[in-house]
């Protein structure tokens, strides 16, 4: 679902580096990708959040994509169904 939301070029992929929690009761969940060629070269970095609220449980993904000099290509937020 927020991989659609990225801007990938032909043959990279998403590599998984980490993931983490944060918040006061664990209420977002932050993984990190790597988008990498076919031949392994580094071309940029995905950052997805997930947050579910402590009130009403609404749950929010934030997804920001960066290109290999930092620069953001994608920034979205949106509502899962």
């Amino acid at each position: 679902m927020w991989k659609d939301k990225l801007i990938l070029c032909d043959g990279e992929q998403l590599r998984h580096k980490g993931s983490k929690t944060a918040g006061f009761m664990g209420e977002t969940d932050i993984d990190t990708y790597s988008i990498v060629k076919a031949d392994g070269t580094e071309t940029g970095m995905v950052k997805v959040e997930d947050h579910t609220a402590v009130k009403g449980f609404r749950r929010t993904i934030t997804v920001v994509q960066t290109d290999s000099n930092g620069k953001e290509v994608v920034h979205t937020s949106f509502t899962p169904n």
